[in-house]
């Protein structure tokens, strides 16, 4: 018995057989169940022959009573034709009603007018209450029956037909207010002409006694389905569309000939397979106790035969995702798999060492390299930067120096002869030149200055509105025929705020600068503000080109110029910035501003 133990521990072949062996066995289960469903296939299809039979046998009798109410219409027609006198016509009426008991009323109804004595409504109309026949005529301004569907569609076809059931009018109460259906058969003249209609009624109450007499099981019911897909009548109480398309239900269908109606059988498969199912749960039950013992058995014998296997194939994987230390142990096992496992195992311990060392010699290497690549980048940058700096600056500066140069020599060689205008102009252009070379370089000094200065003593008590106007005297327009500069502050002149005047001015007469140079015509405005009670807003506004969505936040990016063809170096709306900031205040673009451009300079007023 120990050997026999020993052999079956170290043969994985014979384990796997004992296995496939329970394998075996499902197969046969899935036989036998495909057995129980052919079973219930045939005896679904037994039920469904019939349940097909009692539909058509009770589609036969309705058929039968629907004749019946055809032929007791049909049979009094010429009746009607020959008597066309209102007494005749109350007493056939009423003797249609007598002889049919099936009929819960008859109506013989003429066109307007038709029997003049009678006035414009005439119908002879007799109810069957319970045994008790009652006649009387229908019609009037409250009730005007040609309007009603008995009377309406026999006319427009000009044929018998069906309706639909339909609450018939009662004003008096003279008997139950219950739907029906009638039976229409229009009187047709021998020349042709429509004169009225006879129409035969039959209670939805009376369909339904019908339906609820004939019965396939307990809880089976007839229904009865009119033209438009409504519910005429029904074996069962509280029936609704829906319940013809149950899944849980066995619904068919059928025809009734001549009446454009549809008997309609409702089986719950419950009763259909009520036996069936019985003997099919306890053999289900009794399958799936010995599924389930099997499936055990064969899980636990599979499951300590592989485990090792399923071990090693993780181990596998996350080594070939690069995951080398696993928590691979050494096995006990004697057979084959355990060889495979212990071996697999050295070999991790081995691969995991070396990853390891040639891990961190990668991690080194490429975080050395990143450094370097960093490095390289701002260098290549910077020197980029320095460049560009250089030759924007040597053209910003040679450009109105080769000015003052040419007009220094037209003075020296033509003084003499110059006319005192042309002597003022160039005078002027030299000033506006050498202004031009005085603001780079302080624009220049400036911001490398302000790059170490933190905090600007805010000494100076000035006037907001002096602020504005001593800014707006500092420049010059360029196209003063096309552009008008206009100075609008909307506070007191005593309102006084404590800061630098100089550096204030200085962003203002940058802001003013940029404004004359992009704007070929409109205006130009500086207005000042008080914001709240703590700081004041000055916007220098103008109607030129504007600055684009993607630009609205680099311009105050340091060297930075929108067009390379434009003056200056890229440092102004970055040194004002930095020169509100120090100052306690912001300076921003408003972007709501859409007639060109906006800036507001935000300072506190102490």
């Amino acid at each position: 018995m120990t050997e026999l133990i020993k052999n079956i521990r170290k043969s994985l072949s014979l384990r796997l057989s004992i296995s496939i062996l329970g394998f075996a066995v499902v197969i046969f289960l899935v036989c036998i169940g495909f057995l129980i469903y052919r079973s219930r296939t045939s005896v679904q299809q037994a039920a469904i022959e019939h349940t097909t039979q009692l539909l058509n046998n009770t589609a036969q009798h309705m058929v039968g009573i629907l004749k019946e109410v055809e032929e007791a219409t049909n049979n009094t027609d010429w009746l009607v034709m020959q008597n066309l006198q209102p007494d005749a016509l109350f007493d056939i009426s009423r003797q249609i009603v007598e002889l049919n008991p099936v009929l819960n009323g008859c109506s013989i109804s003429f066109e307007p007018y038709f029997f003049k004595d009678q006035g414009k409504y005439f119908s002879a109309y007799s109810n069957n209450n319970d045994g008790h026949i009652e006649t009387e005529q229908e019609g009037n301004d409250d009730y005007i029956y040609w309007d009603m569907p008995w009377y309406s569609e026999a006319m427009k076809t000009r044929k018998p037909c069906w309706t639909d059931p339909f609450r018939d009018y009662n004003p008096d109460g003279i008997y139950d207010r219950d739907m029906i259906a009638s039976y229409c058969k229009p009187l047709i003249t021998d020349d042709g002409r429509c004169i009225g209609v006879i129409s035969t009624d039959l209670s939805q109450r009376k369909i339904s006694q019908i339906l609820s007499q004939e019965q396939l099981s307990r809880n089976s019911y007839y229904v009865m389905i009119g033209k438009t897909g409504t519910i005429i009548a029904a074996g069962k109480d509280d029936v609704v569309n829906d319940d013809l398309s149950r899944k849980d239900c066995l619904v068919l269908r059928k025809q009734l000939e001549g009446t454009g109606w549809t008997l309609a059988i409702v089986c719950p498969k419950d009763d259909l397979f009520g036996s069936y199912n019985q003997v099919l749960y306890l053999v289900i039950t009794i399958i799936a106790l010995g599924l389930i013992l099997m499936l055990g058995f064969t899980y636990f014998m599979v499951s300590q035969a592989i485990a090792p296997i399923h071990q090693l194939a993780h181990q596998a994987h996350d080594m070939a995702e690069g995951v080398y230390d696993g928590h691979l142990t050494k096995s006990p096992r004697a057979d084959e798999i355990g060889q495979l496992q212990n071996s697999f195992y050295t070999m991790q311990q081995s691969i995991a060492s070396y990853v390891a060392d040639l891990t961190k010699v990668q991690s080194e290497t490429k975080q050395r390299g990143a450094e370097l690549q960093i490095a390289k980048t701002m260098a290549e940058e910077a020197d980029r930067k320095k460049t560009a700096f250089i030759q924007d600056l040597y053209h910003q500066i040679r450009t109105p120096l080769n000015i003052i140069s040419g007009f220094a020599q037209v003075l020296r060689d033509g003084h003499s002869m110059m006319k005192d205008d042309d002597f003022k102009v160039i005078t002027h252009d030299m000033q506006q030149n050498s202004h031009t070379i005085s603001n780079i370089i302080d624009n220049w000094t400036k911001t490398v200055s302000m790059e170490r200065i933190d905090n600007i003593e805010r000494h100076d008590s000035v006037s907001c509105n002096e602020l504005c106007r001593l800014a707006a005297q500092s420049i010059s327009l360029r196209n003063p025929e096309k552009v008008e500069l206009i100075v609008n502050p909307h506070t007191a002149d005593d309102l006084l705020i404590l800061t630098d005047k100089a550096c204030v001015l200085k962003v203002l007469g940058e802001l003013l600068y940029n404004a004359n140079k992009f704007t070929e015509q409109g205006c130009i405005t500086i207005e000042c503000f008080e914001k709240d009670d703590n700081n004041v807003c000055f916007s220098v506004s103008d109607t030129g080109s504007g600055i684009s969505y993607h630009d609205q936040e680099r311009i105050f990016t340091q060297f930075t110029k929108l067009n390379d063809f434009n003056e200056g170096l890229g440092m102004g709306l970055t040194l004002s910035r930095q020169i509100a900031r120090v100052l306690g205040g912001e300076l921003v673009l408003d972007t709501t501003y859409t007639d060109g451009a906006r800036f507001v300079l935000t300072l506190p007023k102490t």
